[in-house]
């Protein structure tokens, strides 16, 4: 069964509830105020069975005050009813709502003409022409028109009849494929509470699907509740979809945690921003341009924010223009690109224009960036006007490039796109310029930057070994700490695969050096080497340090440290602290030495080893610390013992 919500549009007392009454049996007025003044204040609901299709209504205000409250149901609908009273014909809120009906972008539409039998044919005529010309030029210009009288039931079989028709040529309509796309969310546009059972908030799903049971996250206060039971038209379902009518009653919420404008998500997947980037659209009609940081009102599924609009080109917006703008919001609240909006003046409060989100979570765009940026945007831009199939792909591509080298890990870019995890998988297979690292969660780095970034490595480590010839390689973490920071191991470990594979370098314990490295010693420097080795052995336990070998050696200074540290790295010296190196066997000796004057579990004291060794503290507190590091002894106290 096809779901589909349908809204109205037109001005105030037009006819707009009555016509839905006729059409389901619904009285869309709830509210005391409402049935006493004969006028809707907020929006209404109905539904119906129509065909194989379920319809949920949303009736919407027409009085100029309420335009709030329109735009808190018109955002999901995926077809209008286009509500003209044939003894008034085109007014105020008709031109308003058909503008935000434009702004929108809702494909299809029907255009209802009411009270018919208050007219004579020949004005009825007129007025069906206003009504054209008013359309012209837009998704509506050959929306279908019905004329009717709701009080008779004149002209509602053709009205039902048409509305079976346009439902299904409806593309709009989400089939399940779709919501397997993206990520469920409910912009909330009532919250009451029923006895015995709780918090009940209502919402037409944007889009995916949530099942009772499930724990969902309150934006942008980021409270938590579970889904205990799911009402779609009415009816207990296990479920809940986009383009459903839905009511869910939430445990472990307060009616007081919520209000219309907020919106519910499954937890763990959005991150409530207060910047868009977005193509901004200033009505044709609008009384003045507007310009850099001027004052809005943004309107966003059921929510209304104030905030400033930055325009990205350009010092303003001239009526009838479009541009790329960043916009600013005293509140955090969370979109998803292909989002579309409504901008009013912040005051008088008028419909002024709209757009589309393209970036919900962006970054302040610096001077030096923007005209970079301006074109990355312009393209995404340009994918949606001619509706290119691969938008989605692209999308992806733009943010794991955002990121350079250093990726973007899946649950950020399923918070970024709004898709869930198994369609950007499907979105990755066509794009070449990501590169899936496997860690978790898993990191998308765009490959161009990343084959930058390895460029980077093999040139720091080409020239580190002419800075240090004597040095077979850098330490793995000093290298994974320059480049790689706070980034997880497992991509570190990725990219050193990689050039390793590539031939770039290689790997020998816990040293990164060029391929095939070898090092190799002058002349000079070995004969360095073997006088540095022999005032170590022949000064025993007492070896020098190293500034006293730069004083008695008669070498540069520079060729005498890059030997020293050369033999440390070969293994030839030992470093027992800072300023104290030993040769091997002389390590070999000391244990030896010690274990058999103090067998396994005997203690012995500092004076002991001292007098054992016959050197002085200077040399027997770091000998002593030394093999503790290395779990021969164990301090206990001031005493020692072998292990």
């Amino acid at each position: 069964m096809k779901d589909v919500i349908v809204g109205t549009a037109g001005h105030i007392d037009h006819g707009k509830t009555t016509l839905l009454k006729a059409l389901t049996g619904i009285d869309t007025d709830r509210l005391e105020e409402e049935k006493r003044r004969g006028i809707s204040i907020d929006i209404g609901f109905a539904h119906m069975e129509l065909g194989p299709s379920r319809v949920g209504f949303i009736d919407v205000p027409g009085h100029e005050k309420f335009v709030k409250n329109m735009l808190a149901g018109i955002g999901g609908v995926h077809l209008v009813l286009l509500v003209v009273a044939a003894d008034e014909s085109v007014m105020p809120q008709t031109i308003e709502h058909f503008q935000i009906c434009k702004l929108l972008e809702i494909p299809r539409g029907i255009i209802v003409i009411t009270k018919k039998n208050l007219v004579e044919e020949e004005l009825l005529a007129l007025v069906e022409e206003e009504v054209r010309e008013l359309v012209e030029g837009s998704q509506f210009e050959k929306a279908p028109m019905v004329a009717v009288d709701s009080l008779s039931g004149e002209g509602m079989d053709a009205l039902r009849k048409t509305l079976l028709e346009e439902i299904e040529k409806s593309k709009q309509a989400v089939t399940a494929a779709q919501s397997a796309q993206k990520v469920f969310r409910l912009p909330v546009d009532r919250i009451f509470t029923i006895k015995g059972f709780g918090t009940v908030v209502t919402g037409t799903p944007y889009s995916g699907v949530l099942k009772k049971g499930d724990t969902v996250t309150v934006h942008p206060t980021q409270k938590t509740g579970k889904v205990r039971g799911i009402e779609i038209f009415n009816q207990k379902a296990d479920l809940a979809s986009a383009g459903q009518r839905t009511a869910l009653n939430l445990s472990g919420l307060e009616t007081e945690d919520l209000q219309r404008g907020m919106l519910i998500s499954p937890s763990n997947t959005f991150s409530p921003s207060s910047m868009l980037d977005a193509i901004v659209h200033l009505l044709p009609n609008a009384s003045k341009a507007l310009k850099h940081r001027s004052a809005i009102r943004f309107h966003h599924g059921s929510a209304e924010l104030l905030g400033r609009l930055y325009l990205l080109e350009g010092d303003q917006l001239l009526p009838g223009d479009s541009v790329l703008a960043q916009l600013r919001l005293q509140s955090p609240t969370v979109c998803c690109p292909k989002d579309h909006f409504i901008l009013r003046r912040y005051s008088p409060m008028t419909t002024i224009g709209g757009g589309v989100i393209l970036d919900a979570i962006p970054a302040k765009h610096r001077k030096k960036d923007l005209a970079h940026d301006v074109v990355e945007l312009r393209k995404l831009w340009s994918m949606l006007q001619t509706k290119d199939p691969h938008f989605d792909r692209a999308l992806v591509e733009y943010f794991v490039k955002l990121r350079h080298f250093s990726g973007m890990n899946l649950s950020e870019l399923v918070s970024r796109t709004g898709f869930l995890e198994d369609y950007l998988f499907d979105l990755f297979k066509g794009l070449d310029s990501v590169v899936l690292i496997s860690q978790e969660p898993r990191l998308a780095v765009f490959r161009p930057a990343l084959e930058k970034f390895k460029a980077q490595i093999v040139e720091f480590l080409a020239n580190f070994h002419s800075s240090h010839p004597l040095v077979a390689g850098i330490p793995r973490e000093e290298l994974k700490e320059r480049f790689f920071g706070k980034a997880k191991s497992s991509y570190f470990t990725f990219v050193l695969k990689q050039l390793e594979t590539d031939g770039k370098l290689q790997i020998k314990g816990s040293s990164v050096s060029q391929q095939d490295r070898q090092v190799r010693l002058s002349p000079e420097q070995d004969k360095a080497r073997e006088h540095i080795l022999q005032l170590i052995r022949k000064t025993g336990l007492q070896p020098p340090r190293l500034d006293e070998l730069l004083r008695k050696l008669p070498y540069e200074p520079g060729l005498v440290r890059d030997v020293y540290f050369f033999l440390l790295q070969q293994g030839e010296l030992v470093r027992v602290s800072e300023n104290i190196v030993l040769s091997p066997d002389r390590i070999t000796f000391l244990t030896t030495q010690l274990k058999e004057s103090f067998p396994s579990g005997h203690t012995f004291t500092v004076p002991e080893f001292k007098d054992l060794f016959r050197i002085s503290r200077k040399y027997a507190i770091p000998f002593l610390e030394f093999l503790d590091r290395k779990r021969i002894t164990r301090r206990m106290g001031d005493k020692r013992v072998v292990l």
